[in-house]
């Protein structure tokens, strides 16, 4: 007879990030923070996506490459019943030993003298996993993020793709602009929050793009799911 998981007749997405989660609480030495978001249940995949609560963050960093770049900043904000809670948002620097090259410092606006008395990136990534543990993520560009917290977890622990329930703004914008037939290829996160008649912020700050990106997902999300609250269900790849 075959044993059947009690997820077995969920949808493919979350039985996935059911073994993924088994897998990560099978290892030892997790830090605290780590351990919280793997030992965090899956919600069931009936659960309305504006009844959990999300994490809006953003890594400002010293490139694309996560094998050679390093996170000089993060910045992260709570969405609580469709209300972005700014008093419980964070911003923290990240110290690197490695020099912040000058186009870097003119895109970010982070100078070397910002990250002296910083935290290490163990510690900032503890804050950032403290406060994901039973939220969805939710960020722009899920591939930036998601490499940089791989490479850390790889690096640490021998083990990536934690099971963390991802809300990707550039990637609702690509595919609401491909059910329009819409031909322009730009999905930055102001272009698409100007179509959709946000206000626009200052860009490359990693929290100001933390809460730009809280009001896009729920702006695109109100429009996909017009009059049909999305679940949980709706969203895990």
């Amino acid at each position: 007879m075959k044993l059947l998981w009690p997820w077995s007749g969920e949808p493919q997405g979350l039985r996935k990030l059911h073994k993924r989660q088994q897998r990560w609480q099978q290892l030892d030495g997790l830090s605290p923070a780590l351990q919280r978001l793997v030992d965090t249940p899956v919600p069931p995949a009936n659960t309305l996506l504006a009844d959990y609560p999300w994490l809006a963050f953003d890594f400002e960093t010293s490139g694309m490459d996560a094998e050679q770049a390093h996170i000089l900043s993060i910045g992260f904000v709570p969405v609580i019943a469709r209300q972005i809670a700014l008093e419980q948002a964070e911003h923290h620097y990240v110290a690197s030993s490695a020099a912040i090259e000058a186009q870097t410092a003119i895109l970010t606006h982070i100078t070397p003298e910002m990250l002296k008395n910083a935290p290490g990136i163990d510690e900032a990534m503890e804050e950032l996993f403290d406060h994901l543990a039973g939220h969805v993520a939710v960020v722009h560009g899920k591939m930036v993020e998601s490499r940089f917290i791989n490479r850390y977890l790889l690096t640490r622990y021998g083990m990536d793709n934690p099971p963390v329930i991802w809300l990707d703004t550039l990637e609702m914008g690509r595919q609401h602009q491909r059910l329009q037939q819409d031909g322009r290829e730009d999905y930055r996160l102001a272009s698409l929050r100007e179509r959709l008649g946000l206000p626009s912020y200052t860009a490359h700050h990693a929290l100001s793009d933390a809460v730009a990106t809280a009001e896009l997902a729920m702006a695109q999300l109100a429009c996909r799911f017009r009059g049909t609250p999305p679940t949980l269900g709706d969203i895990v790849e």
